[in-house]
């Protein structure tokens, strides 16, 4: 089944920048059963250099080494970049199944974690428009000159953990929240005067999806799935504490990502870092913005410490260890929060992605951008349940993380952090449809 956006212009081009922020595409009421997994979103992908866009003369239209050749975004998210939020919900009494907010930098840490490096280089350059290298997505798709053409599907707890959803019973509403363009593009010199008026463009959207008709449903059924819910937090001190009454009775897992503060939605930085915290780089950008070390990080429940009862203590010490190499239990538990080690089979994790060696600078010769394969792959989390049983309950509990690091200019670092649990969809003849989390 094939279903265009309801809200997409005459023109049939779709951009932030030209007043259309958000994406809306409806699966109405049926006798069929939806396979979950086989939805994606397909298109075509503009890059303009200046505001006329595709009105502008074909010399002038698209970015060249010329012509906003300072132009970049995230070669590690390609066309995932340009989606802020993700919403399922009920079509007609519009119950929200799912809300993932920060999508991209929800996106900025599981593609990474997921994907191998055979993989960008292979398949997720063709239909994600992700590449292995900043040089090579500026080359094929930035400075592109026809456009890309994707079809991509939507990770989330929803897509991932269920087989099928019966329409009659459930009418799905998919609704895509666009990126501004300030947070999709950044500049590959930290200046922004050639690149201020540069936007994306979407054209020929469509989703696409399998579907089983003539398959009646049960008047009562239920829908269990892994969801995923943000949450944002800023860092300022030496004794950083991320605090949140969740109201989720099912934790799986949880896991953050970090960036400055002051990269988020500006030109001249890659909002979609997720690297170590790094102190304040200088006004020109090519020095200072070292890496302020995480040197201990303690999961809490309640104010103690769960599931364990000890301190991850970073292995670099200033003064007596001062080396670049990654903490490996840091890691391991940041990517086990993310896919259970048992299930792991590929990933763009390596000590080539997580260690100390960059910095916080653009221009500078150790800045993040040089970092290799899809850049940096930092977070810290933790796996609650192994066994994707019933999780821990924190719908009365008070979830924090605690973290001893060197932030000691108090430049705020933007803290993401999502959490991983089990929903419910409960729906019957006679009392409609119910979400329990």
């Amino acid at each position: 089944m094939n279903v265009q956006p309801n809200n997409v212009p005459a023109s049939g081009r779709v951009s932030h920048a030209r007043g259309n922020p958000i994406l809306t595409v409806t699966l109405g009421r049926q006798d069929a059963m939806l396979d979950l997994s086989s939805l994606r979103l397909s298109g075509d992908f503009d890059v303009w250099a200046t505001a006329a866009g595709s009105a502008a003369a074909p010399a002038d239209a698209r970015p060249t080494d010329a012509i906003a050749g300072e132009l970049m975004a995230s070669h590690k998210l390609g066309v995932y970049a340009a989606i802020d939020q993700l919403v399922f919900r009920h079509a007609e009494t519009k119950q929200v199944i799912e809300h993932i907010r920060h999508y991209g930098r929800f996106m900025s840490s599981y593609m990474p974690t997921m994907a191998g490096t055979q993989d960008t280089a292979g398949h997720l350059s063709k239909t994600a428009l992700i590449m292995p290298n900043y040089q090579a997505f500026r080359d094929s798709v930035i400075r592109n000159t026809r456009n890309s053409v994707f079809s991509i599907p939507l990770p989330a707890g929803l897509t991932l953990g269920v087989s099928k959803l019966p329409l009659d019973k459930v009418p799905l509403e998919i609704e895509i929240h666009l990126a501004p363009d300030s947070q999709f593009f950044y500049s590959s010199d930290a200046t922004t005067t050639n690149i201020s008026n540069a936007f994306y463009e979407m054209s020929n959207l469509e989703v696409t999806c399998e579907v089983e008709t003539g398959v009646s449903s049960p008047d009562t059924g239920v829908l269990e799935f892994n969801s995923i819910t943000s949450y944002f937090s800023t860092l300022e001190s030496s004794n950083s504490i991320i605090n949140f009454n969740l109201g989720l009775s099912k934790v799986l897992a949880s896991f953050v990502n970090f960036v400055p503060a002051n990269f988020i939605n500006n030109l001249s930085q890659d909002g979609f870092l997720t690297y170590m915290p790094t102190l304040k780089p200088n006004a020109a950008g090519t020095g200072d913005g070292g890496v302020a070390n995480l040197e201990t990080i303690s999961f809490l429940r309640n104010g103690e410490r769960f599931p364990s009862s000890f301190e991850v203590e970073s292995v670099h010490d200033a003064t007596t260890n001062a080396t670049s190499v990654v903490d490996p239990q840091v890691i391991k538990g940041f990517l086990n929060s993310i896919i259970p080690e048992t299930q792991h089979t590929r990933t763009s994790a390596s000590p080539l992605t997580t260690n100390r060696n960059f910095t916080g600078n653009q221009n500078d010769a150790t800045g993040y951008r040089f970092i290799p394969d899809t850049g940096a792959v930092y977070g810290v989390g933790v796996l609650y349940d192994m066994l994707d049983s019933e999780g821990v309950d924190f719908s009365s509990s008070q979830f924090s993380i605690q973290m001893k690091n060197g932030l000691v200019d108090q430049n705020p670092i933007s803290a993401y952090l999502f959490i991983k649990s089990k929903v419910v969809v409960a729906w019957s003849a006679d009392r409609g449809v119910q979400v329990v989390v």
